[in-house]
């Protein structure tokens, strides 16, 4: 995950193999979880922050300048596209990872916990099995 938000974020540029400019890059992954004397684990926070800079013309007073200055609505417009991708890749492996969370099995040392509902009465007339 971490390698792939990397991977679009981060953006250097070098010159004769130095680095000249670093106009993009991110931290490292946040994540903070907890798990309970049940066994269950719960991910109470997951981040990563990053930045990515792009070029915005300036306003000249001279008008042939002006002309000449590039627009900035491609790489706006491009950085909105970079987002929208890299935060739907985000959500699918944060969803993946919660999804690994929630059937884990527990470790072999947690102790069983009540079921929610109880689902095993003795009075059930195998009649549907509605919540009311």
């Amino acid at each position: 995950m971490v390698d792939e938000v990397g991977a679009i974020l981060t953006d250097v540029k070098e010159r004769k193999g130095k680095i000249v400019a670093i106009l993009g890059g991110h931290r490292d992954l946040e994540v903070e979880g907890h798990c309970g004397s049940d066994g269950i684990v719960s991910l109470t926070r997951l981040a990563i922050s990053g930045f990515r800079m792009i070029r915005v013309p300036r306003v000249w007073d001279d008008p042939e300048r002006r002309e000449a200055e590039r627009d900035a609505a491609d790489e706006l417009a491009r950085l909105a596209r970079t987002f929208k991708a890299t935060f739907e890749g985000w959500t699918k492996s944060v969803s993946q990872l919660a999804t690994w969370i929630r059937y884990a099995p527990p470790p072999s040392n947690a102790k069983p916990i009540e079921p929610w509902f109880d689902d095993q009465s003795e009075d059930d007339d195998g009649g549907p099995g509605t919540i009311h």
